[in-house]
């Protein structure tokens, strides 16, 4: 019997408000769209097609100076926000969101992921790799944004970067200072789905905040943990959910279904 699918976004709602994931996903109400959702709709838009086309992108890069490389994947970066921009126009257009609107965003969360593959790229063509060769001999590779499904598992997730080299790692990276055990989880989520994906164990990843970069050990009772969180979000019914609120209101203030839950 194939498993109810379980985003790796729910699990983490989940530990921040049960409630939260109960009316989404057993009484089906859904938030409202607004231009902030839209635009991460275009964004994953934006990188499916970047990560299906980077080998492309590699295998015409030549010259090892690093300046290049990063104006390479810049270009190809804005040929593809201008594809997608041309398919979504009419989205776009309904919630008032520019041409750069959507570039200025992707350019400026792709600068960390630019340095890195530049550095690796170049790297690679001063030991002589060249076109297909090239994408073929790079250590580390990265993925950026890595969509990743597993029916077996139950689970599917979006992965801000995935090293891939000896070692698989994935990254989840937050704009803010503090680590919460909810992204400890979260990166032990993906853990599960990229030991799935590529067949090998994967016992660590990086929390990259604002300020650091904090290597965590996942081990299996995490992973294990994980598991159980899922199966308890596929088991929510009103029966079963807390009915007392969250001692944190401040929780609830920005929250699109606090109408919902107040009744």
């Amino acid at each position: 019997m194939t498993k109810k699918l379980i985003s790796v976004t729910d699990i983490t709602s989940y530990l921040f408000c049960p409630r939260k994931v109960y009316f989404k996903l057993v009484k089906g109400i859904k938030e409202p769209p607004n231009q902030k959702m839209i635009l991460g709709f275009l964004k994953h838009k934006i990188f499916d097609i970047f990560n299906k086309n980077e080998s492309i992108i590699v295998s015409s890069i030549s010259g090892d100076d690093k300046k290049l490389i990063k104006n390479t994947y810049l270009e190809a970066l804005t040929r593809i926000v201008q594809e997608v921009s041309s398919i979504y126009y009419s989205m776009m257009n309904s919630f008032s969101i520019q041409f750069q609107d959507l570039l200025k965003p992707v350019l400026k969360s792709m600068n960390a992921e630019i340095e890195l593959r530049a550095a690796s790229i170049a790297e690679a063509l001063r030991k002589g790799f060249r076109g297909k060769e090239l994408w073929r001999e790079l250590k580390p590779k990265y993925l950026t944004e890595f969509e990743i499904i597993s029916e077996e598992l139950g689970l599917k997730g979006r992965i801000d970067r995935v090293k891939l080299e000896q070692e698989i790692i994935p990254y989840e990276i937050k704009t803010r200072e503090k680590v919460y055990q909810s992204d400890i989880i979260q990166l032990a989520a993906y853990s599960l789905l990229l030991e799935k994906e590529f067949n090998k164990p994967v016992t660590k990843g990086v929390i990259e905040t604002s300020e650091k970069q904090e290597t965590i050990e996942i081990s299996q009772e995490m992973k294990n943990q994980v598991l159980e969180i899922a199966e308890e979000i596929r088991n929510l019914s009103e029966e079963n959910l807390q009915s007392n609120f969250s001692s944190n209101f401040v929780k609830c203030e920005n929250c699109s279904f606090k109408e919902d839950c107040f009744e």
